[in-house]
């Protein structure tokens, strides 16, 4: 931690850098230090591996104390801090939160907006709480974390744990995550287009000096679409799902493996019309081509051709597959989460009226043209593959 207190309550803050390093031993000699959150003794740290900080004494751990600090999240937070006061003079370092017993690395008291560096992993639903706690106490929480998590694999493609989801932004359009590095003193903002598998998203990212970058310009930072490009990934990723489908291991696999092995089919032969890009699916943690399957075989399947059927109706289908553990969605605030699920149905029924199996009557009702099939042999799959794509650029 940068900031400590003494036994009168007053605050040093070593971010402020108000002192020398001889003044600083000096008051190391002289003055108790106490931590703000838990009141136990800490230790000023004036050494030449880390910045200066303090740090408790022995266990137990302060319970505001999520991780042990590395040189690299404590370089982070001085320069967020720095980089916060050119535009806030008003931020707070470690400010205690009574209300909600947490301790976020910086805090707007003016927008009551804490901002937690977190460089280190933790599991997903504990962050998903520190942010409900946050929440709760009418406190809005943004999450930066470390630029070392930032995992690329090529072109687009990046993969996120639980954990960076749990960290993203839902404030303004798609998901974006929020990475910081102290090395060289650079934001990257992540923006997820689509999702491919539980881990495996499409995104584009945007890189940021913070020398040349406003808190208000980052957060509002606006990253394009990626149509034109994500197709090529979305037929080789439809290529490997139809050549190795049995990678997959979920209740909802072997559920269609086993109605279409009754009638003869292959779940290696789903439908083109199936696993292709549609908005919002990031809020389903299925492989789109088995959810999108499920609505082909198991839901249009019932729909006698050229008749209606309400987007309601759907979406309660679609929720019960969902309550028997068929369909995994990811985790978020309970209503953005349920509203995402249901915008996510409706980007793939607005792909399919694109691609004319549906006809949109209203914002509620379709009516249904023709059926889409599951293939009879590999090439068919191919060549129908490259036409739905096309028809989606």
């Amino acid at each position: 931690m940068l900031t400590a207190s003494t036994i009168s309550g007053s605050l040093l803050n070593l971010a402020d850098r108000c002192f020398s390093l001889d003044e600083l031993r000096q008051l190391r000699r002289s003055t108790h230090y106490y931590c703000p959150g838990c009141r136990e003794r800490v230790v000023m740290k004036l050494g030449e591996k880390k910045i200066w900080h303090f740090a408790h004494q022995g266990s137990p751990p302060c319970e505001m104390e999520w991780e042990r600090e590395s040189n690299y999240h404590l370089t982070g937070k001085q320069q967020l801090y720095d980089w916060l006061r050119v535009d806030h003079q008003d931020v707070q370092l470690e400010y205690v939160l009574i209300a909600s017993n947490q301790r976020p690395d910086l805090f707007l008291p003016s927008s009551r907006t804490a901002i937690e560096f977190q460089c280190a992993s933790i599991e997903a639903r504990l962050l998903t709480k520190r942010s409900f706690d946050y929440n709760a106490t009418n406190i809005h929480v943004t999450w930066i974390l470390g630029a070392k998590r930032l995992k690329r694999i090529y072109s687009l493609i990046h993969t996120l744990s639980a954990m960076d989801w749990a960290a993203a932004s839902h404030h303004r359009g798609s998901p974006s995550i929020y990475y910081y590095c102290p090395e060289e003193c650079t934001f990257a903002n992540l923006t997820i287009h689509y999702s491919l598998t539980s881990t495996k998203f499409i995104c584009t990212t945007t890189y940021h000096s913070a020398s040349s970058t406003s808190y208000f310009d980052l957060f509002k930072s606006h990253t394009p679409s990626t149509n034109h490009e994500s197709v090529p990934i979305w037929f080789k990723q439809k290529q490997i799902w139809r050549k190795n489908p049995h990678g997959e291991k979920s209740f909802i696999y072997y559920f269609l493996r086993k109605r279409l092995y009754h009638s003869g089919k292959s779940i290696q032969l789903f439908p083109s019309e199936a696993g292709i890009p549609s908005s919002h699916n990031y809020w389903i943690e299925t492989p789109s081509y088995l959810w999108q399957t499920w609505i082909i075989i198991c839901y249009l399947s019932l729909i006698p051709q050229n008749k209606s059927f309400s987007m309601q109706s759907l979406i309660n289908a679609f929720q019960q597959v969902i309550d028997a553990n068929l369909i995994k969605v990811r985790n978020g605030p309970h209503k953005v989460q349920g509203e995402g699920v249901s915008a996510a149905i409706k980007g793939y029924v607005d792909q399919l009226v694109r691609l004319k199996v549906l006809k949109e009557w209203d914002n509620e009702r379709y009516e249904k043209l023709y059926q889409p099939d599951v293939h009879q042999q590999v090439e068919q799959c191919t060549k129908k593959d490259h036409e739905i794509l096309g028809k989606l650029v």
